[in-house]
């Protein structure tokens, strides 16, 4: 199951879903494609990196070996089509109510290039499982596998992330409608100065609508931040609308608005289109390109992944 029907409530077969610099200083909040609940909220630690060894040979390295995993993911699950169908969340800041299939987890991950925001350009590479144990309940556990930013006065630094643990829950209202909430922590996991040190705590409300040729989530997040910069206030805002159209029988489109707020910090808003292409009910491969809105958001990311199932384990 892809981005077009992320959150179905009949039983049919699913299909898929899939600013330049301005020359005055910027207060920034922490970007938009790192969060503390799932999807919605990916938040980066603002710190000024320090200036590290990562090399350009090693990060060549890690390009090709997710390469690898990426294209030998979707040979082996090619010949696994007879299960549920996966329900991608990624590549959107926007998550849906639907939970994967009971008993059937998930895993997704990809690569995330951005340049802009707090940093000149970055890397990351978002991984998540997820297990749900009915239909109305699931646990979500991520991190990044990497992260590496050069700062604007040249420095580098690399970390794995923070790690994030949600519990989802959904209630299907009717035919078209699924509303859904999302706990989550992020634990200080990444080393500084991708990470704070802090552990963030937040909530994210979620309505999913479905209607023929249409899918759409609306998310509103709220986190309190473990670790702020001087001025800045503990609370942050988050919101994402996300609407998905079935193409073809395999591929789909995404298109998103999202955003955040802080007190003490210029606020962020964001512009991404996605491509989804189901390769069988068990992988589901994505790209986009998001575009910052407003002055503190990244100028460009673009991102690469996968969802794909693990199996049947309850």
């Amino acid at each position: 199951m892809g981005k077009i029907k992320r959150g179905p409530m009949v039983e049919s077969p699913p299909t898929f879903g899939v600013t330049p610099k301005w020359q005055y200083p910027v207060v920034k909040s922490r970007t938009l494609h790192h969060s503390a609940l799932g999807n919605i909220m990916r938040l980066v630690h603002l710190c000024t990196p320090t200036r590290s060894r990562t090399s350009r040979p090693h990060r060549v390295g890690l390009a090709v070996a997710a390469t690898v995993v990426f294209l030998g993911g979707g040979t082996v699950v090619r010949a696994q089509d007879d299960g549920p169908a996966v329900v991608p969340y990624r590549p959107s800041v926007a998550t849906p109510a639907e939970l994967p299939a009971p008993g059937w987890p998930e895993l997704e991950a990809g690569g995330t290039w951005a340049k802009g925001g707090d940093s000149a350009r970055s890397f990351s590479s978002p991984v998540t499982f997820k297990l749900a144990w009915d239909d109305s309940w699931a646990v979500l556990i991520g991190t990044d596998a990497y992260d590496w930013q050069r700062a604007f006065d040249g420095s580098t630094a690399h970390s794995g992330g923070d790690t994030t643990l949600t519990l989802k829950y959904k209630l299907p209202v009717n035919d078209n409608l699924a509303l859904g909430a999302e706990l989550g922590v992020a634990l200080p996991t990444a080393r500084p100065p991708i990470g704070t040190g802090g552990t963030d705590w937040g909530i994210n409300t979620i309505a999913s609508f479905d209607y023929p040729g249409v899918h759409v989530d609306i998310n509103v997040a709220g986190a309190h931040l473990g670790a702020v910069d001087s001025g800045q206030g503990p609370w942050q805002g988050g919101w994402a609308i996300a609407a998905s159209h079935p193409l073809d029988e395999r591929f789909g489109f995404t298109g998103e608005v999202s955003g955040l707020v802080q007190r003490g910090t210029t606020a962020q808003t964001q512009g991404l289109v996605a491509l989804n292409y189901n390769v069988s009910n068990a992988l589901v491969l994505d790209v986009a390109m998001a575009a910052g809105l407003s002055r503190a958001a990244p100028d460009w990311q673009v991102m690469a992944g996968m969802t794909v199932r693990l199996g049947h384990w309850l």
